[in-house]
């Protein structure tokens, strides 16, 4: 407030200022609460801030314990619709195809926050290891490669 009054300009008003209006996150199907903090995070920055919110699965078949193809979508779907049911709007979901995850994982998200326009990517993380320190984790990788601002998660 004092750096407004000292140079003479008016705060935006509070309802006309938003800094996120499109939150992406990647969730991991896999997993029996998929990020559960990161995803709950984006979810109070999606009501806070009136963004759409879209959830993003990479889905393929290296990983095979992992949920493909019509079952990978109708889990992405059935998310959404809770998270959209308890936000009080839809919320997107998108499962994207690889035929190696590993491999093509950072650049698949990196690429869709870039198609959908995200301005925010809510990534979930895990404490750095060893490998971590000699190759970019994929939050690293999105932080590097993406336009969108990305917040890590632990």
């Amino acid at each position: 407030m004092i750096f407004y009054a000292l140079i003479g300009e008016t705060r935006p008003q509070e309802e006309d200022f938003t800094m996120f209006k499109h939150i992406m996150i990647p969730v991991d199907l896999r997993l029996s609460d998929p990020v559960p903090k990161a995803l709950q995070l984006a979810i109070n920055l999606a009501r806070q801030e009136a963004a759409q919110l879209t959830l993003v699965n990479v889905y393929g078949e290296v990983a095979s314990d992992a949920p493909e193809g019509q079952e990978a979508t109708k889990m992405l779907a059935d998310l959404a619709r809770d998270i959209g049911e308890g936000l009080g709007r839809e919320v997107d979901g998108i499962a994207v195809y690889s035929t190696d995850i590993a491999a093509e994982v950072d650049k698949i998200l990196a690429v869709t926050a870039q198609d959908i326009d995200a301005d925010l990517v809510v990534v979930g993380s895990h404490a750095p290891r060893l490998l971590d320190y000699i190759f970019t984790s994929h939050a690293g990788h999105l932080a590097l490669h993406s336009k969108a601002s990305v917040f890590v998660v632990r």
